[in-house]
């Protein structure tokens, strides 16, 4: 334990201005073969974790995902079997952007699509997906207030109502 100790300590102390340039140290600032050890034992655990943070956003990288938010029944004086339609909240993902469009799709099967816009999104470490979006364009759709998580392999989006109820959407991959 206190090698241990003595080795994470000269890894926080090793010099202030290599803190943050991982690739200037050396392993000659280790002294003993254990300290070595530790160092590529830590490193590696930090290369694994952070790499596999980055890939949980992959599998959704450049697919269209949609998640049913809503539907609308219009009464009609006749019998009208295109009088309902469904909507749905898609997502296209890239590196730094994500798209957002309502999609209503009559029972009828006409698709109409209204683009909310496109914006800047990152994944931060506790699996919910910032983005930053402009409450202009979002205003009035269902995009207004949407958050959105990682959680159990699943895209999450959660929508507070009016009521100050939280509804969450699963968001899938269109088929």
């Amino acid at each position: 334990m206190l090698i241990l100790n003595s080795a994470l300590k000269r890894l926080l102390i090793v010099r202030y201005n290599n803190i943050l340039n991982i690739d200037k140290m050396k392993l000659e600032n280790f002294t003993s073969t254990d300290e070595k050890r530790i160092f590529i034992m830590i490193l590696l655990i930090f290369t694994c974790c952070f790499s596999s943070y980055a890939q949980k956003m992959n599998t959704y990288l450049h697919k269209e995902l949609n998640a049913n938010v809503g539907s609308i029944c219009e009464e009609t004086p006749d019998d009208n079997p295109c009088a309902g339609s469904e909507i749905y909240l898609s997502l296209l993902f890239d590196e730094k952007k994500v798209e957002i469009a309502e999609k209503e799709i009559s029972t009828c099967g006409k698709e109409s699509i209204s683009l909310i816009g496109t914006f800047n999104w990152k994944l931060v470490k506790n699996q919910k997906i910032i983005i930053d979006f402009a409450t202009e364009k979002t205003k009035g759709t269902y995009a207004e207030k949407l958050f959105l998580e990682l959680k159990q392999q699943q895209l999450i989006g959660s929508v507070t109502d009016l009521n100050g109820r939280v509804i969450k959407y699963v968001f899938k991959e269109k088929n």
